[in-house]
């Protein structure tokens, strides 16, 4: 059986200067499996709090019609272009990264990412990251509504067989913190917890150590989403 959790907060420094959550989180039921994903509006950009929440809705909408073996690709263009089209002015104003994962009742699961933040998986009990190297200083990064080439994107296919296996995917405000060794680690642990709890538990459980994030006085907002397997 699969499960799927997650939580959003917003960063400590946007909290004392009043700034709203720039992040956004998606996770839906789908027909014995499970939709996720995170997205992490520019901060520099005018509209990008509105940019991240359309981009986890509309990437689940667009997946949806490619429905059962959508090709990496196609359902990229045909999410981008109703991203796209939704926009009431320009696309830079809307800029944001978005990380998702849809994992069908048998396991089988697609990722895609554009943009920081990390995309961890285990797949038949072996540990994996989907995420490149960080690009760019600051605010520059690839995002929707910056970059146009298909080749920005990160993809996968992965099948979650084993009781450990899951998807884990962060913004930056957690990513960034994150020590590589220690990836592996930071996976199998909140994966044990969030095992442990139900859905709503998990959340708040989530929520807590977001809000409890060692680094202090730093701007930026933390957004988390997981789909695991419970059981065979």
């Amino acid at each position: 059986m699969l499960r799927a959790t997650g939580a959003t907060v917003i960063g400590p420094g946007h909290r004392l200067d009043a700034t709203s959550n720039q992040d956004a989180v998606r996770i839906r039921g789908e027909r014995g499996g499970w939709f996720a994903a995170v997205a992490d509006g520019l901060g520099s950009r005018a509209r990008s709090r509105v940019g991240s929440r359309l981009a986890v809705r509309l990437a689940q909408r667009a997946w949806r019609a490619d429905d059962a073996a959508p090709d990496a690709r196609a359902s990229i263009q045909h999410f981008y272009q109703s991203w796209l089209r939704t926009l009431p002015s320009s696309p830079g104003d809307f800029a944001t990264t978005v990380l998702a994962a849809r994992c069908g009742a048998d396991g089988v699961c697609h990722l895609i990412q554009l943009g920081d933040g990390l995309a961890l998986y285990r797949a038949a009990g072996v540990f994996g990251v989907l995420s490149g190297a960080r690009a760019g200083f600051g605010n520059e990064t690839e995002a929707l509504g910056v970059t146009k080439s298909f080749s920005a994107w990160r993809t996968a296919r992965i099948a979650l067989s084993e009781p450990g296996d899951g998807v884990m995917l962060m913004t930056d405000g957690i990513a960034d913190d994150l020590r590589p060794e220690r990836l592996g680690a930071f996976f199998d642990h909140l994966h044990a917890q969030a095992r442990a709890r139900s859905r709503r538990a998990g959340r708040r459980w989530l929520e807590r150590q977001l809000e409890a994030w060692p680094t202090a006085l730093h701007n930026d907002d933390k957004s988390i989403a997981l789909i695991f397997r419970d059981s065979r």
